[in-house]
């Protein structure tokens, strides 16, 4: 599936999820952007970025985030790591450098494409592929299938999807320039900056579970 294109001559009809008002988002980003700041389009066909980015000939704004706060921490932070002898995830202490989480909520209703179940998928001509595959080689395919997508649903605000590393759990990307007015600044006490003792030990609690922690200080 990963060198299929998307099929031209079918005229698609996404199935609809829809987020009620004053629904929680939750995301993990670079202290310098705001929680509701959306990420600028790329301008590269093949430039580092996420699954649903936009392409040079559809460059939209995204922005990615979870329906759990699991969910935003696993996406970032677990993602192509692997259990070491004891069973045990160590994330980098650069991945949470200047790494701050956030919850922000919508303003509306939004409405995204579904791509949560097999009909899901099979409504835009796909299977779990476009949401499990990844990597360099990947992602520009699932990028050029998000711009297609886009083009058959033009009332969509963006996309919802099953997580891969936080199975059972929802992720979403938002259209920036669709839905860029839809989120409410980050609440006060839901922002907590990774790379500090209260951050860190948040953090620590949150993906105890998921038997993942960040490494221990260097001596």
């Amino acid at each position: 599936m990963p060198q299929a294109t998307p099929p031209q001559q079918y005229a698609a009809t996404p199935n609809r999820h829809v987020l009620p008002t004053d629904t929680a988002l939750f995301r993990l980003h670079e202290r310098k952007r705001h929680a509701a700041e959306f990420k600028p389009a790329h301008v590269s066909f093949d430039s580092p970025g996420g699954r649903f980015d936009g392409t040079p000939e559809d460059p939209f704004p995204s922005y990615y985030a979870g329906l759990h706060v699991t969910t935003a921490l696993a996406e970032v932070l677990l993602r192509n790591l692997g259990f070491g002898g004891d069973g045990q995830r160590l994330i980098r202490r650069a991945q949470i450098a200047g790494r701050r989480f956030s919850a922000v909520r919508t303003n509306r209703e939004l409405t995204l494409v579904s791509l949560l179940t097999a009909p899901d998928l099979a409504a835009v001509a796909q299977d779990s592929w476009l949401v499990d595959a990844e990597g360099r080689d990947a992602y520009p395919h699932t990028r050029s299938w998000a711009v297609w997508i886009r083009s058959q649903a033009s009332w969509a605000d963006g996309l919802i999807w099953p997580s891969k590393r936080d199975t059972g759990k929802p992720a979403v990307v938002l259209f920036g320039d669709r839905c860029a007015d839809a989120l409410e600044g980050a609440e006060p006490e839901l922002q907590i900056d990774l790379d500090t003792p209260i951050g860190e030990a948040w953090l620590t609690k949150m993906l105890a579970p998921y038997r993942a922690a960040v490494a221990p200080s260097p001596n």
